[in-house]
């Protein structure tokens, strides 16, 4: 594992970390998923080009994204 690789990691695990403190916190994880998402895509959006960002975001689609171990839902 390279050194970027784990500042991703550690990156990931602390976000994952506050974003089940917000879940907790808020009881509403589509509220919190919407915000997080709302910010990487404005970083994201910062940070790429139109066409780019619009790959990225493809990709996205295509991911198989696993769920949370236990959602809060109001």
């Amino acid at each position: 594992m390279t050194n970027e690789d784990n500042i991703i990691a550690e990156l990931n695990d602390k976000i994952y970390d506050e974003a089940t403190e917000h879940n907790e916190k808020v009881k509403d994880s589509m509220l919190v998923a919407t915000s997080y998402l709302a910010v990487g895509s404005r970083i994201l959006r910062s940070l790429l080009d139109e066409r780019h960002y619009k790959q990225f975001m493809n990709q996205i689609l295509e991911e198989d994204v696993k769920p949370l171990a236990k959602p809060l839902l109001h």
